[in-house]
């Protein structure tokens, strides 16, 4: 990856890179049902970069459908690795696995194990639909911690799985909400333009950009702009991220797809 930059009016090319309903309505609490089938046995693999400079790989996996709680789900597994250049200076291996119902593709069950630098924390968390709560369990210190979740919840993999399900179009908008870290995000998509895509996975692809924006009680989190272009047919695959940041941008590009 270079550091160039270009976004062109009616294509981008992200192999040599740049700098989350349907129309006119929400899907916030009550969420529907997938709109169309959801890839099993695919992995994905997206380059890392910050400013340019490669640092690493993410790794997303859809394994087999299996009973979980009397609930047909797909299990999900992201894997999130710094690559020789960046682990010298701060080694990141990070795993999150998620099951998935497949009707609702809402989370049943999520996990999160983070190694980054000297930083650990490893928790699972169960969502609890008969007291419509969530339990966080720290692996890392055997604590045990509970928040309040809405119907048909999402953490991080299964909101962006999700996504991928359902037809969107350029001026569409919606909102996920996102349980993470004992709190309810309400996660407001924006689809906006759509631009050919190029990434050494598929090629050239129709992209939608997808803009989101998190809300905690009302008030807009700012960690961070982020936007990403997302395939627009029956695959969906998300094909091109950037987040910035006070440093810099760091972007993910689709690199290889994969049948499991």
């Amino acid at each position: 990856m270079s550091g160039s930059s270009g976004v062109f009016a009616g294509s981008f090319d992200v192999d040599e890179p740049a700098d989350p309903g349907f129309q006119n309505s929400s899907i916030s609490f009550h969420q529907t049902g997938p709109a169309r089938s959801f890839h099993s046995g695919k992995r994905l693999v997206f380059r890392i970069a910050w400013n340019g400079i490669p640092v690493g790989y993410v790794t997303a996996e859809s394994g087999d459908v299996f009973v979980y709680r009397n609930r047909e789900v797909y299990t999900l597994k992201l894997v999130t690795e710094s690559n020789k250049f960046l682990s010298t200076i701060y080694r990141v291996e990070d795993t999150f696995i998620s099951y998935v119902a497949t009707d609702t593709m809402s989370s049943m069950r999520y996990e999160a194990d983070r190694k980054e630098g000297r930083y650990r924390k490893h928790v699972i968390v169960e969502y609890d639909f008969e007291n419509m709560e969530a339990v966080y369990t720290s692996v890392t210190d055997g604590s045990i911690k509970r928040s309040p979740i809405y119907e048909d919840p999402h953490d991080l993999v299964s909101a962006i799985c999700y996504f991928m399900t359902l037809p969107v179009r350029s001026g569409d908008s919606l909102d996920i909400v996102l349980n993470l870290n004992e709190k309810n995000y309400i996660v407001n998509v924006n689809a906006g333009e759509m631009k050919k895509i190029k990434v050494p996975a598929l090629g050239v692809r129709d992209g939608l950009r997808v803009t989101p924006v998190a809300k905690l009680d009302g008030v807009e989190v700012a960690k961070g702009k982020a936007w990403a272009y997302v395939s627009a047919d029956e695959d969906g695959y998300p094909l091109y991220g950037a987040v910035r940041i006070p440093f810099g941008t760091v972007t993910a590009t689709l690199v290889r797809v994969e049948s499991l």
